[in-house]
């Protein structure tokens, strides 16, 4: 067995435990490619284990989510101020006691985990164990590379440069090698398409992110060539897992959202205190003195911009 170094290495030795003592069981149960079965065996555990956390992030996300409509209305409201926006956002989240980074903290509890995964999936393959292991159509888990060639810059090297017009290792375990890839960069799409956030039309900064997210998929994928399928395995793994979680979460009621305990916003401006989105004919300003009754947008607009709440700074006395 090998001995994993650094602050991963108890970790990573005990997933590597855990992964061997799954496959033995499954040997003993004459269950075919054990080795295989055995990391989506170990992946899925893993879920299973960290569900706690993906849940508590999933739903600070959804919190944060419902509070979307107050957040435009408060940046309609104050336009180009954005210290004014920051102040009136943060107050809402306040009011509606909702943490937007509440989330992060569970997201990055379950990295080390899932780090400690990858360091003990290596180490079975470097110790050689996957050598002989296949799985359905691929020829062995430990190939068609090694973590050395990878480490060393050749990690594709079994794929190109051709040789007499076809790979290294001949068309057809390069074609069955090229399968669990293409497989991984697809699911991969179609995480990243069900997670990415609904982006704003004028965030230039969710834009730049979004485009990176688009490729991310496509690292992915070239990240898979460069290492043995086991890996591979458990990328591919990891990904339909999270894809099932978070649709059981988002879509199918696994997370609990309460709506917050905040009054229904009357006037512009006031926005931490509505639920509704607000268009454009409603955002626009109103001019000073102007009742706002039942032909509003929604019907709810029965005060004057000038009678915002007191105390505001902008409200009616800065009018």
């Amino acid at each position: 067995t090998t001995t994993s170094g650094g602050w991963l290495g108890p970790l990573a030795d005990g997933l590597e435990a855990v992964l061997k003592f799954l496959q033995d069981g499954l040997d003993t149960l004459h269950v075919p490619y054990s080795y295989g079965f055995s990391i989506i065996l170990l992946t899925l555990l893993i879920k299973v284990a960290t569900f706690p956390l993906t849940k508590q992030t999933v739903e600070a996300s959804m919190a944060t989510q419902n509070l979307k409509p107050r957040v435009d209305a408060i940046k309609a409201r104050y336009g180009d101020d954005k210290q004014k926006v920051q102040a009136e956002t943060a107050r809402l989240y306040e009011e509606a006691q909702v943490n937007p980074l509440a989330g992060c903290l569970p997201s990055l509890a379950t990295i080390p985990v899932f780090l400690g995964l990858y360091r003990s999936l290596s180490n079975v393959a470097s110790e050689g164990l996957l050598d002989t292991q296949g799985f359905f159509w691929i020829p062995s888990l430990a190939g068609p590379t090694t973590l050395a060639a990878r480490q060393s810059g050749a990690g594709t090297a079994w794929l190109w440069p051709l040789v007499d017009g076809a790979p290294p290792v001949g068309w057809d375990d390069a074609s069955r090698y090229l399968v669990l890839p293409v497989l991984l960069v697809a699911a991969q799409f179609a995480s990243s398409a069900y997670l990415s956030p609904q982006q704003e039309p004028e965030d230039g900064g969710q834009k730049a992110t979004m485009q990176v997210l688009k490729l991310l998929p496509l690292m992915v994928g070239w990240f898979s060539l460069n290492v043995p399928s086991g890996l591979s395995l458990y990328y591919f793994s990891n990904t339909v897992l999270t894809i099932a979680q978070q649709v059981y979460l988002r879509k199918l009621g696994g997370a609990q959202v309460d709506e917050p305990d905040l009054p229904e916003m009357t006037r512009l401006g006031a926005a931490r205190r509505t639920g509704s989105a607000l268009d454009a004919a409603s955002a626009a300003p109103a001019p000073q003195g102007r009742v706002l009754g039942a032909d509003s947008a929604d019907g709810t607009w029965d005060a004057a911009w000038a009678g915002d709440r007191a105390g505001d700074g902008d409200g009616a006395a800065a009018q």
